[in-house]
């Protein structure tokens, strides 16, 4: 079960980061923060997840 769980959380992560990172690299000028910004949303989804599950 475990590895579903990370499966589920990557999945996303991927479908969300990849296209920034594409995008990024054909601006002239990115924003710097928006890769970090996406993965710091992808840490607290992760956290939450974890926390709901200690909790059941």
């Amino acid at each position: 079960m475990e590895f579903h769980r990370i499966l589920l959380l990557l999945i996303p992560s991927l479908y969300f980061l990849l296209p920034l990172l594409i995008n990024s690299w054909q601006q002239i000028d990115p924003p710097w923060f928006i890769p970090y910004l996406v993965w710091f949303f992808i840490i607290i989804f992760a956290f939450l997840i974890e926390r709901r599950k200690r909790d059941v």
